[in-house]
């Protein structure tokens, strides 16, 4: 405003003259201004202020009487803190006096100055100047006070409104509009219903009741102009009061803002009725029009909001809470009994600001005469809502020193009083109060746990539901151990340790792990007894909780898991196998527990050790064994393939240890048989078995059962890794010279039965000798004629020609054909993901009763492949099976091959995983061959058996043929899946494995 630094006020005057400050030609200017005001204020706030507009319909009669035109009165605050205070009055003549002009005096307020809620009475009775000459000097004087009288007439707002026919609702609406107007951007027009030249006076009257009305904090704010031709929107004027029927229905440039055109069409726009049926509005319009002097209140007002948030003092909320308590403290106690919960809010929002309590004194002895009539209600048994606790919680934050005891006395008897009335939700809401204020709840609980029965009554229950509300073992054990270090009469409590306990047994019963979970229980209780210091026990073990969890897991484990529900490396884990008092423990444990502990311990020897001893089961009851090893059973395959093998033993163990030793040798091999996907695995076996004493004599070499159950293996399915050559010297040849006798035996013994015959005519002399080079010139014609063999022979040696004797053809044994044989049927499409297995029977009852369910697979990746979707559908011979009906088809037994063309619906040729195939003639039609060891089988179809070389130099069995016409009832079994199958594939259905054969020939 000025380069002074006075407080005084300054003056401005402008009008139409010759001449002005800021222009030598005759114009609107400054005429006039006081020194303490500088020219950019005066050009940049003062000037847009100077403006007059004579009324409509004033002009439109020609009034030339300056006194009926209405003083434009103007009230504005600027950014730096000064008022400006003004009037422009309408001029009929201007100096030339040919044309009407205007006059405006301006005050400067400058905001040292200072400022009381009462200046608004000086400032609408203030005394402006109505004209100046210009002759008398352009400097007007800085003055101390504005010019009028310090004494104002008595506005009586109930005889304002009645003159101005404005009710007490329309009253209170222009005030809610003046006060949102006065903290936001909305505007207010109003158009009084009065002549236009009484707009000024008029507005002026109401002026003087609105701001009686208005707390001080908005009084501070608020700028006017008390008459405008038109609405339109100034810069610091909140209020305008406008020509009657200025304001026009539809007017863009109000639409937004607060309107009353209270002329006769009595229009309001945006304000909402509900808004002003608020507290504050009821109670001040009944004081004004009653008589009343709200000023007492405005000053407890300002006192109770000193020290509050920013912006507080100017919230329409802030006033309609303290008139309320105001009334209260006034007598007015109805008040609470409606609004408790609000009221006590409101108090203690007010009491929470900082330093409040000595200066708000008056809020703090309300609030406490209401929590003393709250706590006589709960004595009588009354249960607290949630916002009663709430409101004292909140206090108990700002002044706890003085209200500590007396609110933790007010909560136990309010939980008291919930727990009998059995009101969960009350007990869990006053809990989660106390929770949420740890000094609240630390002066809470060790008053309650002070006292053994406020402790049964209140602490236990309440604990009981904090345990119930854990979702799983480690978020109990988390409660237990903050409770139990917090406080030791928490851990030594005896209700406590019980319910601790029986918690943990619930959620023990929960976990689908119940091993993993109670190993995590003792590590965890192993923390709690670390975590001491100073090697001082814990709570938590001075009062035995640690030991009474830890025994209370142990027997869970015995009383809810049974050893058939666990595997190895849970039975590993359980932790009660490292007490060291495990033997007098199981001692003393009831003879149920007894048992489970037993077979327990036997399991947890058997797997903890790499090489467990075979024995490890002895000194248990019979019974008590066999439960063991058939759960055990389950296992040993896994063992088996990762190489585990003294593992396997104990599953053979004969207590007895007559005989033939102390395993069950033929079981032990038969099981491994079954076990182990590839021989390869048993020969491992067998070459770990050289180096343990269970399996030999003292005097070296295997155990004879031993021996024979080997032996037995080497028949049937292990004669490959004693005659190739490549699996011979990977695991046999390097033997010691004991065992390596007994495999040389083993592979005299699986030799093929015409290596056996050549070995006796070997031993027989010379006529055996020329039977010998008799049967070794046979084979080589056979050679010659590429009958047999497929390598290279060396070229044929001139001997003469020996009489020949009978020749003895080597006793071939007859196999017996099975009843139902399975082969592979090639896709014809490469791009078909399906695999076609053509299951063969000989009677229509076996085929009836083939109802597959699961089907296993081995392909030629060596890996188990398991199917229960799969499409069966018929594909039967019927002129085959009518032949089989009537007996006129071949001899199922003999295994010659049958004449015939293969029927519809046979299985396609092809060799099984990718083998070689070929078409024979068609008197070679229908003929399958059956799968021999791991090699393809020969294609040439014979009346008996042949002899081939595989490569080694030992002899093979001559593959088995089949004939397809002795199976005339077919099943195509399709599984919608890619699969590589070959020769070492094999087919399991429900559990019983089929022969997977060659088809040679077929449609």
């Amino acid at each position: 405003m000025s380069n002074s630094t006075s407080h005084l006020i300054q003056q401005q005057m402008y009008t139409r003259e010759r001449r002005g400050i800021f222009r030598s030609t005759e114009g609107f200017d400054t005429v006039a201004n006081s020194k303490g005001l500088d020219t950019s204020f005066i050009k940049k706030v003062l000037h847009p202020l100077c403006v007059y507009d004579a009324p409509a319909a004033l002009t439109a009669r020609g009034e030339k009487q300056e006194s009926v035109y209405p003083e434009a009165m103007h009230l504005v605050r600027t950014e730096s803190g000064d008022v400006v205070l003004g009037r422009s009055i309408y001029k009929a003549a201007d100096f030339t006096g040919l044309r009407s002009a205007f006059f405006t005096h301006n005050y400067v307020i400058p905001a040292e100055h200072g400022e009381s809620p009462s200046d608004y009475k000086q400032w609408l009775n203030t005394t402006f100047v109505d004209a100046y000459d210009i002759e008398q000097g352009t400097e007007l004087p800085e003055l101390e006070r504005l010019l009028g009288g310090s004494v104002f007439p008595s506005v009586d707002p109930s005889a304002v409104l009645s003159q101005l026919q404005l009710g007490e609702e329309m009253f209170k609406q222009i005030l809610y509009a003046v006060m949102m107007s006065a903290t936001g951007r909305k505007k207010i027009y109003i158009a009084l219903n009065v002549p236009v030249e009484a707009v000024a006076s008029s507005a002026k009257l109401l002026l003087g009741v609105l701001y009686a009305a208005l707390p001080y904090a908005f009084r501070n704010r608020l700028g006017f102009l008390t008459y405008a031709k038109e609405p339109h929107s100034r810069k610091g004027i909140h209020l305008m009061f406008v020509e009657p029927f200025s304001l026009r229905p539809g007017d863009r440039n109000v639409e937004k803002d607060f309107v009353f055109d209270l002329t006769n069409s009595g229009r309001v726009l945006n304000v909402d009725a509900e808004q002003v049926r608020q507290p504050y509005f009821d109670w001040i319009a009944h004081t004004l029009l009653t008589g009343g002097t709200p000023d007492d209140f405005f000053k407890f007002a300002e006192q109770m909001l000193t020290g509050m948030e920013a912006g507080r003092d100017l919230a329409l909320s802030s006033y309609h809470e303290l008139i309320t308590l105001y009334r209260i403290e006034q007598g007015e106690r109805g008040l609470y009994n409606e609004r408790r919960i609000s009221v006590l809010r409101s108090l203690t929002d007010y009491l929470s600001s900082p330093d409040a309590l000595p200066r708000k004194m008056r809020l703090n002895d309300l609030f406490l005469s209401f929590f003393d009539h709250e706590f006589d209600r709960v004595k009588d048994g009354y249960i607290p809502d949630v916002g009663l606790v709430d409101c004292f919680k909140d206090y108990y934050k700002v002044h706890a020193r003085s209200s500590e005891n007396r609110l933790v006395e007010y909560l136990i008897r309010s939980l008291n009083n919930a727990y009998t009335a059995r009101n969960t939700e009350a007990v869990t809401y006053i809990y989660h109060t106390i929770e949420e204020n740890p000094s609240l709840g630390k002066s809470y609980f060790t008053k309650v746990l002070g006292n053994p029965a406020l402790t049964k009554l209140l602490f236990i229950p309440y604990m009981d539901s904090q345990m119930k509300r854990t979702p799983d073992v480690k978020g109990l054990l988390a409660v237990v151990y903050e409770w139990g270090s917090r406080y030791i009469e928490v851990s030594a409590n005896a209700d406590f340790q019980l319910l601790a306990e029986s918690a943990l047994m619930g959620k023990l019963r929960a976990e689908r792990k119940p091993v993993e979970a109670v190993a995590a229980i003792h590590q965890r209780l192993q923390q709690w007894e670390s975590s001491s210091t100073g090697g001082q026990l814990s709570p938590l073990e001075q009062s035995g909780l640690t030991e009474r969890l830890q025994e209370a897991s142990d027997r869970y484990l015995l009383t809810e898991v049974e050893l058939k529900e666990i595997s190895p490396d849970q039975v590993v884990q359980i932790p009660f196998f490292t007490r060291p008092d495990l033997v007098q423990w199981v001692g003393k444990l009831p003879a149920p527990l007894k048992g489970q502990a037993v077979r327990l311990i036997a399991a947890y020897d058997w797997f903890s050790t790499e090489n467990p001893e075979p024995s490890v089961l002895e000194g248990l009851e019979p019974g008590e064994v066999e439960k063991v090893q058939d759960w055990a059973y389950s296992w040993l395959p896994q063992q088996l393939a990762e190489g585990h093998f003294a593992r396997l033993l104990p599953a053979f163990y004969r207590s007895d240890g007559t005989g033939e030793g102390i395993l069950d040798f033929a079981r032990l091999v038969s099981s491994i048989r079954k076990w182990a996907k590839d021989n390869d695995t048993m020969y491992r076996f067998i070459r770990w078995s050289e180096g343990h004493a269970e399996f030999a004599t003292p005097r070296g070499g295997f155990e004879p059962a031993y021996r024979r159950a080997l032996l037995l293996f080497f028949q049937k399915e292990g004669r490959e890794g004693l005659h190739k050559k490549t699996l011979w010297r990977e695991y046999f040849e390097p033997a010691k010279p004991v065992f390596k006798n007994f495999y040389m035996t083993a592979r005299r013994e699986t030799d093929t039965p015409l290596v056996k015959t050549l070995r006796r005519f070997r031993k027989g002399g010379v006529i055996s000798g020329i039977v010998l080079v008799v049967i070794a010139g046979t084979l080589g014609g056979l050679k010659a004629a590429g009958v047999i063999g497929s390598e290279a022979t060396p070229a044929p040696v001139t001997t003469p020609k020996p009489v020949q004797p009978p020749v003895v053809e080597p006793t071939v044994p007859v196999k017996e054909e099975p009843t139902a044989i399975v082969t592979h049927v090639p896709n014809t499409k490469a791009t078909t993901k399906m695999v076609k297995l053509l299951f063969a029977f000989q009677t229509s009852a076996e085929q009836a009763a083939f109802k597959p369910k699961k089907l296993v697979i081995v392909g030629a990746d060596q890996k188990e492949y398991s199917y229960e979707n799969f499409t069966l559908a018929e594909q039967n011979d019927k002129e085959a099976a009518s032949k089989a009906n009537t007996g006129q088809s071949g001899d199922a037994k003999t295994g010659s091959a049958t004449t015939g063309s293969t029927p519809a619906g046979g299985a396609t040729g092809s060799t099984v995983g990718g083998g070689t195939s070929s078409r024979n003639s068609a008197d070679q039609a229908g003929t399958v061959t059956g799968q021999s060891g791991a090699g393809t089988t020969s294609g040439t179809p014979t009346g008996g058996s042949g002899t081939a070389t595989d490569g080694t130099g030992t002899d093979t069995d001559a593959p088995t043929e089949y004939d397809l016409k002795q199976y005339p009832y077919r099943s195509l079994l399709t599984i919608w899946q890619r699969l590589e199958l070959d020769d070492a594939s094999t087919v399991t259905v429900d559990g019983e494995e089929y022969p997977l054969v060659q088809v040679k020939t077929a449609d």
